[in-house]
């Protein structure tokens, strides 16, 4: 889950810039297998900012079924740092981390936006998704249900996964409410 600073409220660009102007960029940090999570605690708890995406996963044992969040990546978080002013060197030591992915002594960035724009499908609880990035305004296509093949203008977008669309049916706008899963951007 993305912690709670990225929410709040914004870091200023001159706290995302290092001694020499450059801007902090998102990193990969490998863990151990199942343990995003403890990773994430313990990076947290050094100060650094991190950003773990998760899904909601149905586990069925025995008799029993439950939903539960996991790490959307298995055995991969994301950090953002400042390399030239921040020490990254305990990250690769730190609790549950395997290992800061680097070439040449150094730390790979991630492409610029794509964890922003991660950031921007993950819904309030840490879910992401990433199958539709609505905004509302934009046109969509429904793709299953009663409403199947209809083009409506996206209205609202729920934490919940649900979204509201404005349907024009017999010239007036019905909004409706669906699974964020039954609908397609129109590009």
């Amino acid at each position: 889950m993305l912690n709670a600073d990225l929410y709040d409220e914004p870091i200023p660009e001159s706290a995302r810039r290092n001694r020499d102007g450059e801007a902090a960029r998102w990193f990969v940090v490998q863990t151990h297998q199942h343990a995003e999570s403890l990773a994430e605690r313990h990076l947290l708890s050094q100060n650094f900012r991190t950003y773990l995406p998760r899904r909601k996963r149905t586990i069925r044992h025995a008799r029993s079924v439950r939903t539960v969040s996991s790490a959307y990546f298995d055995c991969y978080l994301f950090v953002s740092l400042a390399v030239h002013q921040q020490s990254w060197y305990p990250i690769n030591s730190t609790v549950g981390v395997r290992r800061l992915i680097m070439s040449k002594g150094m730390p790979i960035p991630a492409p610029h936006g794509v964890v922003e724009s991660l950031i921007s499908a993950t819904d309030d609880d840490g879910i992401l998704h990433p199958d539709i990035l609505l905004k509302p305004g934009q046109r969509i296509r429904i793709i299953d249900g009663p409403f199947s093949d209809q083009l409506g203008v996206l209205d609202h977008v729920g934490s919940a996964g649900a979204v509201r669309i404005l349907l024009d049916i017999m010239n007036r706008s019905i909004p409706i409410t669906i699974n964020r899963d039954k609908v397609s951007v129109i590009h």
